[in-house]
């Protein structure tokens, strides 16, 4: 890795030629970037975002009206549409004129639309049958799509139905280490060590790609005991398995593409993962997605289908291993293997939505810190989140594995 050449840092601070002894303060951000793309976990398969300028980060997700929603009866259809409370009219979905039809789960296997008559509030439509077949009524919640919303040419404009926008956010965490060296261990000639303290800030790097790569994962953001808060001075972000299960940072775990298997890991569950993050709208055209599990879920995925494959008596190669996972939606992922990804769990991580942010001027980076005696001491520490967009459509979990 680049970070095994001592190049980079022959003249750290105050320690060198007479140019670096001007110097304080040394920016090693690059020392990091090279770091996260040489690693071939998750750390190398996250994207540096732009910088931040507050200890709580802020970004905007905009998202396009449903056009699917759910719904019981006959000619009056009482639905409900998820995020549409209080006043929200179901014109934002589903308009007068517009034609829907049964999603899936048809009771009569007819194939039958309805055509709304009249929108009465946000949870009841009035509808008559579109066609030639006869409308049965349905006791069960099924699901609608809105086929089409026509307009005529004599009609007015219809009614805006553009969405607020949503704000999502996550906290800052300081990553630090310190590195001391005394005049006479800088001075003593080692054997297989150069410099001392080059070696000792190269160790202190890896522990923090170390922690990165840990929190990044498993993070939890600090709670007073009802809300999420960044005020604690010691504060920590909200890594990616926390975020999928908790998107509005409320304390309540919604899981909307989270499974609970409770049994040993099939093709079929992952399958089924990625149907459930493409119906909430991931795996666009824009999505890069990938599959981190840690070594005991890469064990049972290297050996899924292998009493299918036909064995030459003379091969001389043993052994089963998957690094792609081709869906049955035609959907390939990469498989990345983490160290610290929990044993039980399975992560699909779109990796077009999520990224690494910095703190302006807070990088990764080394200070001298004020001598003691003989002792020279060094901060090497960074501040940094994580930006995970769409975490409840575009990202995904399967938790309780055997």
């Amino acid at each position: 890795m680049a970070i095994g050449s001592t190049g980079f840092m022959a003249a750290p601070g105050g320690y060198g030629s007479a140019l670096a002894d001007k110097l304080d303060k040394v920016d090693c951000s690059q020392v990091l970037a090279a770091v996260l793309k040489a690693d071939k976990a998750l750390l190398g398969h996250i994207k540096m975002g732009p910088v931040a300028h507050n200890i709580e980060v802020n970004w905007i997700e905009d998202e396009l009206n449903a056009i699917v929603f759910s719904g019981r009866s006959a000619d009056t259809l009482s639905v409900s549409v998820d995020g549409f409370t209080g006043t929200a009219s179901l014109e934002a979905v589903c308009r007068v004129g517009a034609i829907i039809a049964l999603k899936d789960n048809n009771p009569t296997g007819a194939d039958f639309h309805l055509k709304v008559t009249s929108v009465l509030n946000e949870s009841v439509l009035h509808t008559d049958v579109y066609g030639t077949v006869a409308w049965v009524s349905v006791t069960a919640s099924l699901d609608w799509y809105v086929v089409a919303q026509p307009m005529g040419d004599t009609e007015d404009a219809s009614t805006d139905i553009s969405l607020e926008r949503s704000k999502r956010r996550n906290f800052m965490q300081v990553f630090e280490r310190a590195v001391e060296i005394t005049q006479t261990r800088k001075g003593m000639d080692m054997e297989a060590v150069s410099n001392e303290l080059q070696l000792q800030i190269k160790r202190r790097t890896l522990e923090i790609k170390r922690e990165l790569d840990m929190s990044l994962i498993n993070g939890i953001a600090y709670t007073d005991g009802s809300n999420y808060t960044a005020v604690y001075g010691q504060r920590t972000f909200m890594g990616i398995i926390a975020y999928i299960r908790d998107p509005d940072f409320n304390g309540t775990r919604e899981d909307t593409t989270v499974t609970d298997v409770d049994a040993a890991l099939k093709v079929t569950d992952i399958n089924g993962l990625l149907y459930k993050i493409w119906d909430a709208g991931g795996l666009d055209e824009s999505a890069d997605p990938i599959i981190v599990v840690g070594a005991s879920q890469q064990r049972v995925i290297a050996a899924m289908e292998s009493d299918l494959r036909r064995v030459e008596q003379g091969e001389r190669q043993v052994g089963f291993y998957r690094d792609i996972f081709m869906s049955d939606m035609g959907v390939e992922c990469p498989i990345v293997l983490d160290r610290w990804m929990p044993t039980d769990k399975l992560l699909v991580l779109d990796r077009s939505r999520v990224a690494f942010r910095p703190m302006a001027g807070d990088q990764w980076h080394m200070e001298k810190m004020a001598k003691t005696g003989r002792t020279e001491k060094w901060q090497i520490s960074g501040q940094y989140t994580v930006e995970l967009r769409n975490p409840d459509q575009c990202h995904g979990l399967l938790i309780d594995l055997s």
